[in-house]
């Protein structure tokens, strides 16, 4: 199944709020049941219903035990709830969410999981809070798994670095990100072994961890004709560092830079050289445009 995922921003909205128990080898009957309590505690209000409910997971389902998750329905703004209901109404701020939609039963729905996460990647978001499902069309509505349809949503920040993950070893990394970096027109200015001084200095041990300082000449000087602060730019970071399954390669994104020090003169050159950044991290996994 081909996921379309897209940004936006929600609106402000009234939400009723119930937290209740699912087992995820019961999970249909679980939603269905607090879709059903959710109605049930907004009828007795006299709540009207202004969206599809929803279930908001502050972790993730486990294969076997039970875990509390929030039922959310929008709802139009009303008298607040007595304590006997067990639910509150919160008002949620408008919030940036990546989203997409699922269609057919929950046992296939981690696809679609896998599908966001790495369109952010590979987009520059970064997760800032827990996944909310809402059921456009729900077990409470319709009998056959194939006709259910799941918008799947997750607030998200611009990620602050570009990256890449090599499954090789950590010296190599290390070696072929200077390689790429020269052959794209960076100089490597600065290098510095964090594992190495953090043992010597202070005797504490951390996975193999080098920040490089990398400038393009020809970049800084056009930046330093546009203003000559532009110099706290410059040079930009890239940490190499080992993880559980090989090493991640991150390069700091320019423009956000531009965004913290409010130069938009500067913003020109700041995409440029994110979008030189971003290809020779891309050469690191697909040596061929390394070389282009």
């Amino acid at each position: 199944m081909e996921y379309r995922v897209n940004v936006c921003e929600t609106p402000p909205q009234t939400v009723l709020r119930i937290p209740l128990e699912i087992r995820p080898d019961l999970l249909s009957e679980g939603i269905v049941g607090g879709m059903g309590r959710l109605t049930e505690v907004a009828e007795k209000a006299g709540l009207t219903a202004s969206g599809a409910p929803t279930i908001t997971f502050h972790r993730e389902l486990p294969a076997e035990d039970a875990i509390v998750v929030d039922f959310g329905l929008p709802i139009e703004p009303a008298p607040a709830l007595g304590p006997s209901s067990g639910a509150e109404m919160v008002i949620q701020s408008p919030t940036l969410v990546a989203r997409t939609s699922h269609r057919g039963s929950y046992r296939d729905i981690d696809a679609a999981y896998r599908a966001l996460r790495e369109w952010l990647r590979q987009a520059g978001y970064r997760p800032v809070g827990p996944p909310t499902e809402a059921y456009l069309i729900g077990p409470d509505e319709v009998s056959d798994p194939r006709m259910l349809i799941t918008e799947i949503r997750i607030p998200v920040a611009p990620a602050p670095a570009i990256a890449v993950h090599l499954a090789t070893s950590f010296p190599e990394a290390v070696e072929r990100t200077r390689t790429v970096m020269r052959e794209r027109g960076f100089g490597v200015v600065t290098e510095f072994d964090v594992q190495a001084a953090l043992r010597e200095r202070t005797g504490e041990h951390i996975e193999e961890y080098l920040i490089l300082g990398v400038c393009n000449p020809q970049l800084a000087g056009l930046a330093l004709a546009t203003d000559r602060e532009a110099g706290l730019l410059m040079p930009c970071t890239v940490v190499v560092r080992a993880d559980e399954t090989g090493v991640l390669v991150e390069a700091v994104d320019p423009t956000l830079l531009v965004q913290v020090l409010a130069r938009p003169e500067l913003a020109a050159s700041a995409e440029e050289m994110r979008r030189m950044l971003a290809g020779a991290l891309s050469g690191l996994t697909h040596p061929a445009a390394a070389a282009g």
